[in-house]
């Protein structure tokens, strides 16, 4: 769970994050493959019955750690912390690839492929680990191998064309070299989930900014107001019963001051809605920006009328608020056309959804559902317009709106 300051949320990975897990989870199987392939292939039964488990054993406990280590961001909090068995079969699977690299570094051609036994097992294990305790199982595994590959290759007197502790470095080198390649993945993966952490919090506050500013414009004008009517109020309280004249004359001025706050708050409502169209495209591109959506807008917003702007305003301001709450989305197109008497304007982004569906003028995908499109559509059938939603191959997500060019406002 990842929380921004707007509010609790769950952040899930996007599509390089899931990429990059994957990669990880794939990377055991994948260590151990081609000796597998030798397992099967090259050695005798004897040397199978002390390999095959050991391999079997890796290549799980492998794959267990990663999913410990990565999809939660748990990396570095110690999987198993609490299970002292888990520790020691986590050990004791290290140990018997060690052994088994041991017995198979008197082999010429495949020393490489065993020495990726311990690596991986080595590298997965230490993810799990903090810094300290990471840099001293790596050493101590790098040596082990190192040593017990050149005691054995020494002891069986084999491969003597080889350089001098050849058997050591590529013992020790595999394991280095697979725990530096999965770490480098683990610290893609943390930056990718602190990447997609960044850009929903700064979505979030995009619409709380907008919120708060229309909040501002109507407390700064109705605040007041409110005041004076409050306080009149007070005031025909006390008169009430003593001078009747006058209370019903603080009535007559409660009701005036109510009628021009009910109408500045019309005409605030107004404002904020028939904002021009090329204001709202304005406005767009830098929330959208600021999100981290890149943005492009295509045509000019002076060539739809101007009795048809607060629609499209509406379209435009709708159709970011709903990117920017439901989809993962990193492009934006915005599209002003105008041509053979109709006006229209088109929001297309990536990133939509998986569960939308195509749809059809009168109807939604579950993103765009609620009040929001409910009022669109009203407005656009007001002026003989409709509202088109389409979900395209690739996440690609379509809102647009469509009205002749002569329709009344």
């Amino acid at each position: 769970m990842i929380t921004s300051p707007v509010g609790p949320a769950t952040v899930e990975p996007g599509r390089l994050g899931r990429l990059t897990s994957w990669t990880l989870l794939a990377l055991g199987p994948l260590w151990l493959l081609l000796a597998a392939y030798d397992l099967l292939a090259n050695l005798s039964s004897g040397r199978r019955l002390l390999a095959a488990p050991v391999l079997v054993a890796v290549a799980v406990q492998h794959t267990w750690l990663i999913r410990r280590a990565v999809p939660g961001g748990s990396a570095g909090q110690g999987p198993g912390r609490g299970s002292v068995a888990r520790r020691w079969w986590n050990l004791l699977v290290l140990v018997a690839a060690i052994v088994v690299w041991g017995d198979m570094a008197d082999r010429p051609y495949t020393a490489i492929d065993w020495a990726m036994v311990p690596g991986a097992m080595t590298a997965a294990l230490a993810l799990s680990l903090p810094a300290r305790e990471r840099r001293r199982l790596l050493a101590a595994v790098a040596l082990a191998c190192a040593v017990l590959g050149e005691a054995v290759a020494r002891w069986r007197h084999v491969s003597p064309e080889l350089l001098p502790a050849a058997r050591a470095m590529t013992g020790a080198g595999m394991v280095l070299f697979i725990a530096g390649v999965e770490f480098v993945l683990v610290r893609l993966w943390r930056a990718v989930r602190e990447a997609e952490q960044v850009r929903e919090t700064t979505a979030a506050l995009a619409v709380a900014e907008e919120r708060l500013r229309f909040a501002a414009d109507l407390h700064d004008l109705q605040g007041h107001r409110l005041q004076a009517i409050t306080l009149k109020g007070e005031l025909t309280q006390r008169l009430i019963g003593r001078s009747d004249h006058e209370a019903r004359a603080q009535l007559r001025e409660i009701t005036e001051l109510a009628r021009a706050a009910l109408e500045e708050s019309r005409a605030v409502v107004h404002g904020y809605r028939s904002a021009s169209l090329a204001t709202e495209l304005a406005n767009a591109a830098g929330i959208l920006e600021a999100a981290g959506i890149r943005t492009t807008v295509d045509g000019d917003a002076a060539c739809i009328p101007h009795q048809l702007q607060p629609a499209y305003a509406a379209l435009v301001r709708e159709g970011v608020t709903n990117i920017l709450r439901h989809s993962r989305a990193r492009h934006c197109r915005i599209t002003v056309t105008a041509a053979e008497g109709r006006a229209r304007v088109v929001l297309c982004n990536d990133g939509a959804p998986s569960s939308a569906a195509p749809s059809s003028p009168a109807s939604s995908s579950p993103a765009e559902t609620g009040s929001g499109l409910a009022g669109l559509q009203e407005r656009f059938h007001a002026i003989g317009g409709y509202i088109l939603i389409a979900t395209h191959p690739g996440g690609q997500f379509e809102r647009a709106g469509h009205t002749h060019r002569e329709s009344p406002a």
